[in-house]
């Protein structure tokens, strides 16, 4: 089992032993003025380019934070940064694997459709992945790329008073790279699809 999946189910009992039963308002964070919010977890990435076979998959660490304010009770606005580490990255079949790192930059609104600490969240913003591989010199080279981003997910607040609550996330990004040229390696127009399981602590 990798370590993303463990971290889903990990996620996913989280939020199913989470669910607040009725009048228990506690549980329900303010969700008013500004907010803040930071989670750890695991990644994975799945990558597939235009004259790529089949879809490469690494694993990784992940993490993001978020900040911004409150439209609603029920609507946040605000912006979010998302960091993965995968040290088994291919770019293409066959390939040698590379030291990515990739980082994005997105305006997000998470929204709590049913009053409890269930939220969607959504944004579109940017993206930046540096890609690292030792040469056959012996020397390390090294390629970023700028990317558009789209990120979905959802998650659970298990509030612990009204202003703070443990937070799980399930996040999905789709970045657009373009084309890498790395030692050799070569991946035309390359899309990576990173899938993000996090637990943290949100300030609502």
């Amino acid at each position: 089992m990798t370590a993303l999946r463990r971290a889903s189910w990990l996620v996913a009992a989280w939020g199913a032993l989470s669910m607040p039963s009725d009048g228990v308002e506690a549980q329900v964070p303010a969700r008013s003025g500004f907010w803040l919010e930071g989670a750890w977890g695991a990644g994975t990435v799945r990558s597939a380019c235009s004259a790529c076979a089949q879809a490469t998959v690494a694993s990784g660490s992940s993490a993001h934070l978020r900040a911004g304010g409150a439209l609603s009770p029920t609507a946040l606005l605000g912006v979010e940064i998302v960091q993965l580490r995968s040290a088994n990255f291919v770019l293409a079949e066959g390939g040698v694997p590379v030291d990515t790192r990739s980082g994005s930059v997105a305006p997000v609104v998470l929204w709590y459709p049913g009053g409890t600490g269930l939220f969607l969240k959504g944004g579109l913003g940017l993206s930046r992945g540096t890609f690292t591989i030792p040469s056959t010199s012996g020397e390390t080279l090294t390629t970023s790329r700028m990317g558009s981003v789209i990120t979905l997910g959802f998650g659970f607040d298990l509030g612990i008073v009204r202003w703070l609550a443990l937070t799980a996330n399930l996040g999905m990004t789709v970045t657009a790279m373009g084309d890498i040229h790395l030692d050799g390696a070569f991946a035309d127009d390359l899309v990576a699809t990173a899938y993000e399981a996090g637990l943290g602590l949100a300030l609502r």
